[in-house]
């Protein structure tokens, strides 16, 4: 590629896509008086549904009380295990102890930093209750053997989906095989699609609506099966719930959003395999795996690994770098053992550790960084990230040699 200067304007690694009609959908909601959970959280619900071919969708806070809602519906409790990946954000590990449960720790492959099948059923053991695999970045999991992992020893599926709503997997979209108990979406500013803040939560059994809904609202009750009747402004709390209900004006721009989410993808997809193209001859970084036949990536990050062997620099020091070339970059995630409660909690759970240790996930936190991935981005956008990656790994080249000739020459001066 044609090397290009530094960038006169800061790149940030993630920027919400929002335009005019999330914009008037907002105003138009704050104008009808009905701010907060709603007809538009309703037609939102219906449309992401109808988006990901799922019999139901509920709206939530966020998808952090969707991995929460799931595991409490399905029972996981004290003293119950749930087998994830070890390379995740910490609320997937922090759901399963809040519920009393142990994360039990998988190791992820090496190429797609996803959690790895094949190490799932050496993990399982009669305490075993469901498996929460994440698609991480946008690339789904290898779903058909997790599902048959599943089938045979009676264990419920969680699809961490927060990075996937759009992508398919065997053609179909994330979510919609009813093998899998639960999937849960996110909807943060730098996912493929923004409500601002919030999450859904998409299932099959819908056995489990009233108990979701139920979980989502305080445990609020109206209507059939209290003592009032329908339309009393009354009402029973059959169990404790939480708050963690939808607005109107997260609906607002979720509904503009989710027509636009294809073709979000499609561009992401465009930028990244710009990125591939353009880095497949830096041999000093790992690029990301890109989808196949069976698994459709949304791109939802492009995450980069150093290799700190050969670029003489740590992964700190080369988005340190980068940014001082006005590219941004993110951290996705750090490990688990970086958090003092994990240390400890480990130390005092030595089963949710394998005995053979996490070495892809060690070597994948300690050396990641996402680098810009948003669907406004320009073809020249992505010119100036990948010159600006060669120019920071030709000076860790650089650096490398010349250590390397000093020790030479101290060998050489010695007697």
């Amino acid at each position: 590629m044609q090397e290009r200067p530094r960038r006169d304007t800061f790149l940030p690694f993630s920027r919400p896509m929002i335009g005019e009609e999330e914009i008037a959908g907002v105003v138009d909601t704050l104008r009808s008086g009905w701010i907060t959970t709603g007809p538009r959280s309703a037609r939102f619900e219906e449309a992401l549904a109808a988006f990901n071919e799922v019999p139901r969708c509920l709206a939530l806070l966020s998808a952090t009380t969707g991995l929460e809602l799931a595991l409490s519906a399905l029972g996981i409790g004290e003293g119950d295990e749930v087998i994830t990946t070890a390379h995740t954000f910490v609320c997937t590990v922090s759901n399963v102890v809040l519920r009393g449960a142990v994360p039990v720790l998988v190791d992820v492959e090496p190429d797609t930093m996803n959690l790895d099948a094949g190490r799932i059923a050496e993990r399982i053991t009669p305490r075993t209750k469901a498996i929460l695999p994440v698609h991480y970045g946008g690339l789904p999991c290898r779903m058909d053997r997790i599902w048959e992992i599943a089938r045979r020893h009676g264990l419920a599926v969680v699809e961490d989906a927060a990075h996937t709503m759009g992508a398919r997997y065997a053609g179909r979209r994330i979510g919609s095989d009813p093998r899998s108990a639960f999937s849960v979406y996110s909807f943060h500013p730098n996912k493929n699609l923004t409500t601002i803040e919030g999450g859904a939560i998409a299932f099959h059994d819908l056995r489990h609506e009233a108990h979701l809904k139920l979980q989502r609202f305080h445990g609020i009750a109206r209507g059939a099966g209290t003592p009032y009747p329908e339309g009393s402004p009354l009402y029973d709390v059959p169990t404790p719930g939480r708050k963690s209900n939808f607005t109107d004006v997260q609906a607002a721009v979720g509904l503009a959003q989710l027509p636009k989410l294809d073709a979000f993808a499609a561009r992401r997809r465009e930028l990244a395999r710009l990125y591939l193209s353009l880095l497949s001859e830096v041999p000093e970084v790992e690029l990301p795996a890109d989808g196949d036949a069976e698994r459709e990536h949304c791109w939802n990050l492009f995450v980069l690994r150093n290799r700190p062997e050969a670029t003489a620099m740590a992964r700190d020091e080369m988005t340190a770098a980068l940014k001082a070339e006005n590219v941004g970059t993110g951290i996705h995630w750090q490990g688990l053992f970086s958090f003092s409660f994990y240390r400890d909690y480990f130390e005092r759970h030595p089963e949710g550790l394998p005995k053979d240790g996490l070495p892809h996930a060690a070597r994948t936190t300690e050396n990641l960084m996402s680098l810009p991935l948003f669907p406004a981005m320009t073809e020249e956008d992505v010119l100036d990230v990948g010159s600006a990656v060669r120019r920071v790994v030709a000076a860790g080249r650089r650096r490398a040699r010349a250590k390397e000739r000093v020790w030479t020459e101290s060998d050489r001066r010695v007697p």
